[in-house]
């Protein structure tokens, strides 16, 4: 499981991700796009894997949530539904 294939399907679903590394650890970060296909202010959430699990952290009312996933398909049906893109 790397974070290139999220990477890939997350881009492919219309989202704008990044790879950076921070410290000695790559995380993915992602942003809704708006209609310029800019960043939507407040909507970066990032994706890192440990010991083979993906862990999604993001914020609700600036408050960090922190979910765990074990599966590619888990994290991008959560990713869906509570990060919807608009069209």
């Amino acid at each position: 499981m790397k974070l290139n294939e999220i990477f890939t399907e997350l881009e492919n679903e219309g989202y704008l991700p990044a790879i950076q590394t921070l410290g000695n650890q790559e995380t993915l970060f992602f942003a809704i796009p708006d209609k310029n296909r800019e960043p939507l202010l407040n909507s970066i959430s990032h994706i890192q894997i440990n010991n083979g699990k993906i862990l999604l952290l993001y914020y609700v009312r600036q408050n960090d949530v922190q979910k765990e996933f074990k599966t590619i398909e888990e994290l991008l049906k959560f990713v869906r539904q509570v990060f919807p893109i608009e069209e």
